[in-house]
Protein backbone atom coordinates (compact mmCIF):
# COMPACT_ATOMS: atom_id res chain seq x y z
CA UNK A 1 0.00 0.00 0.00
CA UNK A 2 1.99 3.03 -1.18
CA UNK A 3 -0.13 5.82 0.22
CA UNK A 4 -1.94 4.34 3.19
CA UNK A 5 -0.63 5.49 6.24
CA UNK A 6 0.19 2.24 8.06
CA UNK A 7 0.75 1.51 12.06
CA UNK A 8 1.06 -2.23 12.40
CA UNK A 9 2.75 -4.05 15.47
CA UNK A 10 5.33 -6.47 15.17
CA UNK A 11 4.40 -10.05 15.83
CA UNK A 12 4.61 -10.52 19.61
CA UNK A 13 4.76 -14.25 21.48
CA UNK A 14 1.05 -12.37 22.81
CA UNK A 15 -1.44 -11.02 19.73
CA UNK A 16 -0.64 -9.57 16.43
CA UNK A 17 -2.43 -5.72 17.06
CA UNK A 18 -1.73 -2.63 15.53
CA UNK A 19 -3.69 0.02 13.49
CA UNK A 20 -3.66 1.22 9.23
CA UNK A 21 -5.86 3.81 7.02
CA UNK A 22 -6.41 3.71 3.81
CA UNK A 23 -6.71 7.25 1.75
CA UNK A 24 -7.65 4.94 -1.51
CA UNK A 25 -10.36 2.49 -2.24
CA UNK A 26 -8.25 0.78 -4.78
CA UNK A 27 -5.45 0.04 -2.29
CA UNK A 28 -8.52 -0.27 0.87
CA UNK A 29 -8.74 -4.30 -0.72
CA UNK A 30 -5.74 -5.18 0.95
CA UNK A 31 -6.51 -4.24 3.76
CA UNK A 32 -7.75 -7.12 5.69
CA UNK A 33 -6.88 -9.75 2.46
CA UNK A 34 -6.30 -12.20 5.41
CA UNK A 35 -9.31 -12.19 6.80
CA UNK A 36 -11.30 -11.43 3.19
CA UNK A 37 -11.43 -11.52 -0.56
CA UNK A 38 -13.53 -8.40 -1.28
CA UNK A 39 -13.64 -5.10 -3.15
CA UNK A 40 -14.30 -1.20 -2.13
CA UNK A 41 -16.90 0.56 -4.31
CA UNK A 42 -16.97 4.28 -3.37
CA UNK A 43 -20.52 6.10 -3.94
CA UNK A 44 -20.51 9.01 -3.59
CA UNK A 45 -18.31 12.51 -3.41
CA UNK A 46 -15.82 12.84 -0.88
CA UNK A 47 -12.44 11.70 0.59
CA UNK A 48 -12.25 8.35 0.88
CA UNK A 49 -10.95 6.66 4.30
CA UNK A 50 -10.90 3.53 6.23
CA UNK A 51 -9.32 3.39 9.47
CA UNK A 52 -8.75 0.04 11.33
CA UNK A 53 -7.22 -1.48 15.01
CA UNK A 54 -7.10 -4.94 14.97
CA UNK A 55 -5.70 -8.03 17.37
CA UNK A 56 -5.53 -11.59 16.57
CA UNK A 57 -4.29 -14.62 16.55
CA UNK A 58 -4.58 -17.93 13.90
CA UNK A 59 -7.68 -18.44 14.55
CA UNK A 60 -9.17 -15.58 15.46
CA UNK A 61 -9.48 -11.61 14.99
CA UNK A 62 -11.02 -8.47 16.24
CA UNK A 63 -11.15 -5.37 14.73
CA UNK A 64 -12.84 -2.03 14.57
CA UNK A 65 -12.71 -0.03 11.70
CA UNK A 66 -14.80 3.36 10.81
CA UNK A 67 -15.47 4.44 6.87
CA UNK A 68 -14.88 8.72 5.85
CA UNK A 69 -16.97 7.83 2.81
CA UNK A 70 -20.11 5.83 2.18
CA UNK A 71 -18.93 2.92 -0.02
CA UNK A 72 -19.85 -0.55 -0.76
CA UNK A 73 -17.62 -4.25 0.28
CA UNK A 74 -18.40 -7.03 -2.00
CA UNK A 75 -16.94 -10.21 -1.28
CA UNK A 76 -16.22 -13.31 1.19
CA UNK A 77 -14.78 -14.80 4.20
CA UNK A 78 -11.31 -16.61 3.15
CA UNK A 79 -10.86 -20.31 4.77
CA UNK A 80 -13.55 -21.34 7.12
CA UNK A 81 -14.60 -18.95 9.10
CA UNK A 82 -17.51 -17.59 10.81
CA UNK A 83 -17.97 -13.31 11.54
CA UNK A 84 -19.92 -11.18 13.80
CA UNK A 85 -20.47 -7.66 13.28
CA UNK A 86 -21.96 -5.16 16.17
CA UNK A 87 -22.31 -1.73 15.90
CA UNK A 88 -20.56 1.26 17.63
CA UNK A 89 -23.38 4.15 17.79
CA UNK A 90 -25.64 5.73 19.30
CA UNK A 91 -29.69 4.53 19.68
CA UNK A 92 -30.86 7.36 17.15
CA UNK A 93 -28.37 6.11 14.26
CA UNK A 94 -29.58 4.15 11.64
CA UNK A 95 -27.37 0.40 10.88
CA UNK A 96 -27.86 -0.93 7.63
CA UNK A 97 -30.98 1.23 7.14
CA UNK A 98 -32.31 0.18 10.60
CA UNK A 99 -32.54 1.16 13.65
CA UNK A 100 -30.00 -0.41 16.47
CA UNK A 101 -33.51 -0.48 18.82
CA UNK A 102 -34.29 -3.30 16.67
CA UNK A 103 -31.55 -5.31 17.92
CA UNK A 104 -30.03 -7.14 14.90
CA UNK A 105 -26.51 -8.17 14.57
CA UNK A 106 -25.05 -9.00 10.83
CA UNK A 107 -23.35 -12.73 10.91
CA UNK A 108 -21.37 -14.16 8.21
CA UNK A 109 -19.75 -17.31 7.56
CA UNK A 110 -17.02 -18.67 4.69
CA UNK A 111 -19.40 -19.01 1.37
CA UNK A 112 -21.80 -16.38 1.97
CA UNK A 113 -21.38 -13.61 -0.50
CA UNK A 114 -21.46 -10.40 2.00
CA UNK A 115 -22.43 -7.07 0.38
CA UNK A 116 -22.15 -4.24 3.07
CA UNK A 117 -23.05 -0.84 2.52
CA UNK A 118 -21.65 1.52 5.05
CA UNK A 119 -22.25 5.53 5.58
CA UNK A 120 -19.73 8.09 6.20
CA UNK A 121 -18.82 7.81 10.43
CA UNK A 122 -20.27 4.29 10.08
CA UNK A 123 -18.35 2.42 12.94
CA UNK A 124 -18.36 -1.21 13.60
CA UNK A 125 -16.67 -4.02 15.34
CA UNK A 126 -16.35 -7.34 14.68
CA UNK A 127 -15.18 -11.01 15.25
CA UNK A 128 -13.66 -12.87 12.89
CA UNK A 129 -13.69 -16.54 14.85
CA UNK A 130 -12.11 -20.36 12.64
CA UNK A 131 -15.45 -22.35 12.51
CA UNK A 132 -14.27 -25.62 13.39
CA UNK A 133 -12.48 -24.48 16.48
CA UNK A 134 -15.22 -22.58 17.56
CA UNK A 135 -17.35 -25.54 17.56
CA UNK A 136 -15.26 -27.59 19.26
CA UNK A 137 -14.81 -25.15 21.69
CA UNK A 138 -18.23 -24.42 22.26
CA UNK A 139 -19.40 -28.43 22.59
CA UNK A 140 -16.99 -28.72 25.24
CA UNK A 141 -18.42 -30.09 28.70
CA UNK A 142 -22.15 -27.97 28.05
CA UNK A 143 -23.35 -27.17 31.15
CA UNK A 144 -25.66 -24.05 29.75
CA UNK A 145 -27.68 -24.26 26.42
CA UNK A 146 -26.14 -25.91 23.51
CA UNK A 147 -26.22 -24.03 20.25
CA UNK A 148 -26.33 -25.32 17.36
CA UNK A 149 -23.87 -22.96 15.63
CA UNK A 150 -24.00 -24.79 11.91
CA UNK A 151 -28.28 -23.95 11.89
CA UNK A 152 -27.66 -20.74 12.69
CA UNK A 153 -25.24 -19.86 10.12
CA UNK A 154 -26.75 -21.88 7.51
CA UNK A 155 -26.41 -20.01 4.45
CA UNK A 156 -30.07 -20.07 3.26
CA UNK A 157 -30.63 -18.27 6.70
CA UNK A 158 -30.86 -14.49 7.08
CA UNK A 159 -27.70 -12.68 7.01
CA UNK A 160 -28.88 -10.52 10.37
CA UNK A 161 -29.34 -12.16 13.35
CA UNK A 162 -32.26 -11.17 15.93
CA UNK A 163 -30.47 -10.08 19.63
CA UNK A 164 -31.60 -8.15 22.27
CA UNK A 165 -30.97 -4.57 22.23
CA UNK A 166 -29.07 -4.00 25.49
CA UNK A 167 -26.74 -7.51 24.42
CA UNK A 168 -25.65 -6.00 20.90
CA UNK A 169 -24.79 -2.87 23.18
CA UNK A 170 -23.25 -4.40 26.34
CA UNK A 171 -20.67 -6.46 24.57
CA UNK A 172 -19.89 -4.25 21.35
CA UNK A 173 -18.28 -2.36 24.36
CA UNK A 174 -16.78 -4.92 26.25
CA UNK A 175 -15.14 -5.93 23.06
CA UNK A 176 -13.73 -2.25 22.17
CA UNK A 177 -12.54 -2.34 25.84
CA UNK A 178 -10.63 -5.34 25.19
CA UNK A 179 -9.28 -4.62 21.39
CA UNK A 180 -8.10 -1.19 22.92
CA UNK A 181 -6.34 -3.20 25.93
CA UNK A 182 -4.94 -5.68 23.12
CA UNK A 183 -3.81 -2.89 20.82
CA UNK A 184 -2.39 -0.86 23.40
CA UNK A 185 -0.46 -3.37 25.73
CA UNK A 186 0.36 -6.44 23.63
CA UNK A 187 2.84 -7.75 25.92
CA UNK A 188 -0.02 -7.83 27.93
CA UNK A 189 -2.65 -9.52 26.25
CA UNK A 190 -2.23 -13.48 26.29
CA UNK A 191 -3.71 -15.16 23.66
CA UNK A 192 -5.78 -17.40 25.56
CA UNK A 193 -7.49 -14.76 27.38
CA UNK A 194 -8.07 -13.03 24.59
CA UNK A 195 -9.67 -16.23 22.64
CA UNK A 196 -11.37 -16.68 25.73
CA UNK A 197 -12.92 -13.50 25.76
CA UNK A 198 -14.14 -13.92 22.07
CA UNK A 199 -15.82 -17.41 22.82
CA UNK A 200 -17.61 -15.89 25.62
CA UNK A 201 -19.25 -13.56 23.58
CA UNK A 202 -20.04 -15.53 20.72
CA UNK A 203 -22.05 -17.84 23.53
CA UNK A 204 -23.53 -14.75 25.36
CA UNK A 205 -24.60 -13.24 22.15
CA UNK A 206 -26.19 -16.09 20.35
CA UNK A 207 -28.05 -18.39 23.63
CA UNK A 208 -31.16 -18.66 22.85
CA UNK A 209 -32.82 -16.92 25.39
CA UNK A 210 -32.02 -14.50 28.74
CA UNK A 211 -31.28 -16.93 31.71
CA UNK A 212 -33.46 -15.28 34.44
CA UNK A 213 -32.91 -18.60 36.34
CA UNK A 214 -31.45 -21.74 37.08
CA UNK A 215 -32.06 -24.91 39.09
CA UNK A 216 -30.35 -25.31 41.98
CA UNK A 217 -28.52 -28.47 41.14
CA UNK A 218 -27.76 -26.81 37.61
CA UNK A 219 -26.08 -23.75 39.37
CA UNK A 220 -24.05 -26.26 41.73
CA UNK A 221 -22.58 -27.82 39.15
CA UNK A 222 -21.37 -24.67 36.97
CA UNK A 223 -20.05 -23.37 39.96
CA UNK A 224 -18.16 -26.16 40.89
CA UNK A 225 -16.60 -26.76 37.34
CA UNK A 226 -16.07 -22.83 37.80
CA UNK A 227 -14.03 -23.45 40.92
CA UNK A 228 -12.02 -26.57 40.13
CA UNK A 229 -10.39 -24.71 37.03
CA UNK A 230 -9.89 -21.53 39.05
CA UNK A 231 -7.98 -24.15 41.52
CA UNK A 232 -5.81 -25.11 38.54
CA UNK A 233 -4.56 -21.63 38.09
CA UNK A 234 -4.35 -20.59 41.58
CA UNK A 235 -1.45 -18.33 41.33
CA UNK A 236 -3.31 -16.56 38.67
CA UNK A 237 -6.37 -14.07 38.86
CA UNK A 238 -8.33 -16.14 36.57
CA UNK A 239 -11.22 -13.61 34.40
CA UNK A 240 -14.59 -14.41 34.00
CA UNK A 241 -14.57 -15.04 30.61
CA UNK A 242 -11.64 -17.80 30.95
CA UNK A 243 -14.42 -19.34 33.14
CA UNK A 244 -17.01 -18.83 31.19
CA UNK A 245 -15.08 -20.47 27.78
CA UNK A 246 -13.80 -23.42 30.32
CA UNK A 247 -17.18 -24.27 31.76
CA UNK A 248 -19.07 -23.12 28.37
CA UNK A 249 -21.36 -21.13 29.74
CA UNK A 250 -22.28 -17.28 28.85
CA UNK A 251 -21.31 -14.71 31.05
CA UNK A 252 -25.28 -14.57 32.33
CA UNK A 253 -25.05 -17.81 33.39
CA UNK A 254 -22.27 -17.84 35.04
CA UNK A 255 -23.18 -14.96 37.16
CA UNK A 256 -27.18 -16.45 37.78
CA UNK A 257 -25.63 -19.93 39.36
CA UNK A 258 -22.86 -17.80 41.37
CA UNK A 259 -26.00 -15.52 43.00
CA UNK A 260 -28.17 -18.37 43.42
CA UNK A 261 -25.37 -20.22 45.34
CA UNK A 262 -22.97 -17.89 47.06
CA UNK A 263 -24.76 -14.60 46.62
CA UNK A 264 -21.99 -12.76 45.12
CA UNK A 265 -20.81 -12.63 41.98
CA UNK A 266 -18.12 -15.16 40.07
CA UNK A 267 -15.66 -12.18 40.30
CA UNK A 268 -16.23 -11.00 43.78
CA UNK A 269 -16.60 -15.03 45.53
CA UNK A 270 -13.20 -15.99 43.84
CA UNK A 271 -11.54 -12.59 45.26
CA UNK A 272 -12.38 -13.58 48.70
CA UNK A 273 -11.75 -17.49 48.07
CA UNK A 274 -8.11 -16.48 47.29
CA UNK A 275 -7.82 -13.98 50.44
CA UNK A 276 -8.83 -16.03 52.63
CA UNK A 277 -6.61 -18.52 51.79
CA UNK A 278 -4.02 -15.81 52.02
CA UNK A 279 -4.95 -15.64 55.57
CA UNK A 280 -4.38 -18.97 55.99
CA UNK A 281 -0.95 -19.32 54.67
CA UNK A 282 -0.18 -15.93 56.37
CA UNK A 283 -1.69 -17.46 59.99
CA UNK A 284 -0.13 -21.09 59.38
CA UNK A 285 4.18 -19.00 58.15
CA UNK A 286 6.49 -21.37 59.57
CA UNK A 287 9.42 -19.08 60.08
CA UNK A 288 9.89 -15.49 59.51
CA UNK A 289 11.88 -16.10 55.91
CA UNK A 290 8.24 -15.90 54.17
CA UNK A 291 7.16 -12.57 53.04
CA UNK A 292 3.46 -11.12 52.81
CA UNK A 293 4.96 -10.47 48.78
CA UNK A 294 5.73 -14.21 48.13
CA UNK A 295 1.93 -15.31 49.83
CA UNK A 296 0.18 -12.60 47.91
CA UNK A 297 1.98 -13.87 44.92
CA UNK A 298 1.32 -17.13 45.08
CA UNK A 299 -2.77 -16.57 45.73
CA UNK A 300 -2.55 -14.12 42.14
CA UNK A 301 -2.35 -10.44 43.68
CA UNK A 302 0.52 -9.16 42.04
CA UNK A 303 -1.10 -5.29 43.21
CA UNK A 304 0.18 -5.28 46.58
CA UNK A 305 -1.39 -2.16 47.76
CA UNK A 306 -4.68 -3.46 46.34
CA UNK A 307 -4.41 -6.84 47.79
CA UNK A 308 -3.52 -5.06 51.42
CA UNK A 309 -6.40 -3.00 51.48
CA UNK A 310 -8.83 -5.49 50.20
CA UNK A 311 -7.58 -8.41 53.10
CA UNK A 312 -7.92 -5.20 55.70
CA UNK A 313 -11.16 -4.46 54.67
CA UNK A 314 -12.02 -8.32 55.15
CA UNK A 315 -9.76 -9.45 57.96
CA UNK A 316 -9.92 -6.23 59.75
CA UNK A 317 -6.00 -5.89 60.15
CA UNK A 318 -3.06 -5.45 57.19
CA UNK A 319 -1.37 -9.12 56.23
CA UNK A 320 1.89 -7.68 57.79
CA UNK A 321 -0.13 -7.57 60.91
CA UNK A 322 -1.04 -11.06 60.56
CA UNK A 323 1.85 -12.58 59.69
CA UNK A 324 3.96 -10.79 62.74
CA UNK A 325 1.31 -11.79 65.37
CA UNK A 326 1.38 -15.27 64.67
CA UNK A 327 5.43 -15.64 63.86
CA UNK A 328 5.11 -13.92 67.40
CA UNK A 329 2.80 -16.64 68.80
CA UNK A 330 5.06 -19.21 67.47
CA UNK A 331 8.05 -17.94 68.87
CA UNK A 332 6.78 -17.25 72.12
CA UNK A 333 5.67 -21.16 71.86
CA UNK A 334 9.06 -22.55 70.96
CA UNK A 335 10.81 -20.79 73.92
CA UNK A 336 8.11 -21.97 76.64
Amino acid sequence: MSTAEQSIASQSSHLLTGQLQTLDPAEDNQVLGLLYEYETVQLNHGAFSRHVHFAGTERSALYVEEYGARSHNLGALRGDRLAFCLPIMETDSRWWGRSISHGVMPISRSGKTIHATFDAGQRHIVMILDRQWCLEELSKGVVGQVLNIENIFNPQNSSFLEIHPLQVQRWSQRLCRLLTRAVSWPEKAPKQQFESELLTAVRSLLEPAEVSQLIESRSKQVVEMALTYADAFQSQAVTVSDLCANVNVSRRTLEVAFQTIVGKSPLQFLTQRRLCRAYVDLKRAKNESIRVTDVAYAHGFTELGRFANRYQKIFGELPSDTLRQYSSQRRLALEI
